[in-house]
């Protein structure tokens, strides 16, 4: 196995270093605080600072009304200011996971069939897609429930370096948890695979990925939309099966979370079927609580347009 480099900060500059770890006392000094102030008081204050300066708000009425045409403007309104508060409920949620560990997580993720999924996937390799929807920097804590698992959390790394270290240091919750690169994914795991081991690889798939002449183009919320396929590649290449995961909000800070097999890693699939499958139930999810999803994204910004003029052809449309 190799080292885990979660918390070596060695590659970075010392001064990155300290501000990363005022940063962390900060986060410490708000984590022990309670529940009652957190969620009652530092999140609506959150979300005031959200609504006075109307953070992107242009990108988020543009996503809704091309998501949702159908829609009154009533209606997308109350959805932005639902996802206002969903947004400072994140902050607030990720600041707090460095007071988080085993025995004292105070109920923030609950495992939905969770017997029924570690009976089908301990001791194997499988891929979880996760989404942008509700608290996704929860969903590793999947650690906890198979401490045999090598879990790997695929990320795009940050230009702010200290908060690439925060972040590192906040994904830390035990030593089976891993942050890699979305660039060293597949090397990671054909360097530490071997059976019985069980690497579970998690990816978060819904974001716009860089535009290439072989582009997939999906239907997603009444638009033409592209989506990261490494997921798919990995479970195509090394026949692993696939889950959605799925979520639900049930407090502030507080989710439910449950696997839905997308892909079996055995079936007989065309080329992008898994990340269409991905697709559809990412908009069921959206559908049930739209405020959830994390609409500040420029998530249209390629299309099949673009595609065609900086590549002379669209390869294929779904």
């Amino acid at each position: 196995m190799s080292k885990n480099k979660n918390l070596d900060f060695s590659e970075f500059a010392w001064y990155h270093r300290l501000s990363a770890a005022m940063l962390w006392g900060i986060c410490r000094i708000v984590s022990i605080m309670p529940r009652w102030f957190r969620y009652r008081v530092l999140a609506p204050f959150v979300v005031g600072i959200l609504r006075l300066v109307r953070y992107r708000s242009v990108v988020i009425q543009t996503n809704l009304r091309n998501s949702f045409p159908e829609m009154s403007q009533r209606r997308r309104d109350e959805i932005m200011r639902g996802f206002y508060k969903t947004l400072a409920e994140i902050i607030v949620n990720t600041i707090s996971l460095a007071g988080i560990r085993p025995g004292h997580d105070d109920g923030v993720l609950v495992w939905e069939g969770r017997d029924e999924h570690f009976a089908e996937v301990h001791g194997r390799d499988w891929v979880a897609l996760a989404t942008h929807y509700g608290c996704w920097e929860y969903l590793p804590l999947w650690g906890w429930q198979d401490p045999d698992c090598h879990f790997v959390t695929v990320y795009h790394p940050l230009k702010n370096k200290a908060f690439e270290i925060l972040y590192r240091r906040l994904r830390k919750f035990s030593d089976n948890v891993y942050t890699i690169p979305m660039a060293d994914a597949v090397r990671h795991y054909v360097r530490n695979r071997r059976e019985g081991l069980g690497i579970a690889m998690g990816l978060v798939s819904d974001q716009s990925p860089n535009l290439r002449a072989d582009t997939e183009w999906y239907d997603f919320l009444n638009q033409k939309t592209a989506f990261i396929d490494g997921g798919e590649r990995l479970a195509m290449r090394f026949h692993l099966p696939v889950y959605y995961v799925d979520v639900w909000r049930t407090a502030p800070g507080r989710y439910r979370a449950g696997f839905v097999k997308l892909y079996d890693g055995v079936e007989s699939v065309a080329e992008g079927e898994i990340t269409r499958r991905y697709a559809a139930a990412l908009e069921a999810t959206i559908r049930r609580e739209p405020e959830l999803w994390m609409w500040s994204h420029k998530r249209w910004k390629h299309t099949p347009e673009k595609q065609a003029l900086r590549f002379g052809g669209v390869k294929k449309e779904e």
